[in-house]
C-alpha cells in the first residue's frame, strides 16, 4: 500500500477517534449520580481518544 494512503488512512483514524471521543461528555452527563469534575471528564476524554487512536495503530497525538 502506498505511504501516502496509510497517511490518509491515519488521518482519517484520528478525526473518527477525535469525534467519538468528544461524545465523551455528552454521555457522562446522561449517567444518573456519575460524580466527575469537568477536568476528570476531560482527561477521561483524551485518555479514550488515545486508547482509540492507539487500537487503529496510529500514533497517539493528544496527551493527557
Amino acid at each position: 500500500m502506498p505511504q501516502a494512503v496509510i497517511t490518509v488512512e491515519k488521518e482519517w483514524g484520528r478525526a473518527l477517534a477525535r469525534f467519538v471521543a468528544n461524545q465523551l461528555p455528552q454521555a457522562v452527563s446522561q449517567v444518573r449520580d456519575i460524580q466527575l469534575t469537568v477536568d476528570q471528564v476531560d482527561e477521561l476524554r483524551k485518555a479514550f481518544e488515545n486508547t482509540l487512536v492507539n487500537n487503529m495503530g496510529c500514533d497517539v497525538t493528544t496527551t493527557g
